[in-house]
């Protein structure tokens, strides 16, 4: 079992592929092995998946921890972040009565399909909840779109509520493309990076017609910084309309001077506002 001991909540190196009121079970990107973490980031048990799962229902029922239960919001980080962006918008969910949870995948790590099958085992293995909605920002959101795309055992359990994507690269990145040719940029990102490209993301399915889908379109204003870049790079950099998608869906574009998107209190506002009423605020 190993001592108890304080981690940073798994970062670019550790999977979370199971939730339950801030408890999560996450597993090595490299190793396969897997810990329990407990709301603090404390590790309290590694061993198999089953080990640590039996491991949490002991410590819950220690703890008397209360059981979740209702309308979940599954939140899903872009590449080369963590689920520390999203402090702001799963606090304002709780607010608002809904359950959630910020999800870690190692985004820098792996292929774009591992991430996918990482999701899905989570959902898989999600209980006392009946409802799922998600925010995914950036490349987070186009996982979404490809796991919402596939049949699985969660989805005979839990309903689809709604889906927020917050600066989505839903046409792919010319930038992205471009930097995955350099070998320091593949190294610092990982395989991903060439897997955002416009000629591979085409292909991704787009939402079922029956999701409700909300787009904000927040892309990053720091023109004293890429002024400086060449014209080339500029281009690339002020790339528009790559997070639209055809479709019926909602869309606002909301201007933003935040490296993260979240600590832009109208972001989080619409962000939870349209998982509650299914149309923003803005739009009203």
């Amino acid at each position: 079992m190993g001592f108890d001991f304080f981690t940073f909540g798994g970062g670019q190196f550790w999977e979370d592929v199971f939730y339950y009121q801030k408890w999560r079970i996450q597993r090595n990107f490299e190793s396969k092995k897997y810990r329990l973490l407990d709301p603090w980031d404390i590790r309290r048990h590694s061993g198999s998946f089953e080990d640590c799962r039996l491991a949490f229902l002991r410590l819950i029922e220690a703890y008397e921890l209360q059981r979740q239960k209702g309308h979940m919001i599954i939140m899903l980080h872009g590449l080369g972040e963590t689920k520390n962006i999203f402090r702001p918008v799963w606090r304002k969910a709780m607010d608002e009565g809904f359950a959630a949870a910020a999800i870690n995948y190692p985004s820098c790590q792996k292929h774009f399909e591992s991430h996918v099958r990482q999701v899905q085992f989570l959902l898989d293995h999600l209980e006392d909840i009946d409802t799922v909605s998600f925010i995914g920002k950036g490349v987070g959101a186009l996982i979404l779109r490809e796991v919402l795309s596939r049949d699985g055992e969660w989805k005979k359990n839990l309903k689809i509520g709604r889906v927020v994507q917050v600066c989505p690269p839903n046409k792919g990145s010319r930038l992205f493309e471009k930097m995955a040719k350099w070998r320091f940029w593949r190294f610092i990102f990982g395989p991903m990076l060439a897997e955002l490209a416009p000629d591979k993301v085409k292909n991704l399915p787009k939402f079922a017609k029956d999701i409700e889908v909300g787009i904000i379109d927040c892309p990053f204003e720091l023109k004293k910084i890429s002024k400086y870049l060449p014209q080339k790079w500029q281009n690339l950099w002020n790339e528009k309309n790559s997070a639209s998608l055809s479709g019926d869906n909602h869309f606002i574009r909301i201007k933003n001077r935040n490296f993260n998107v979240f600590n832009n209190k109208k972001v989080t506002d619409e962000a939870v506002y349209f998982i509650k009423n299914g149309r923003f605020e803005k739009n009203n």
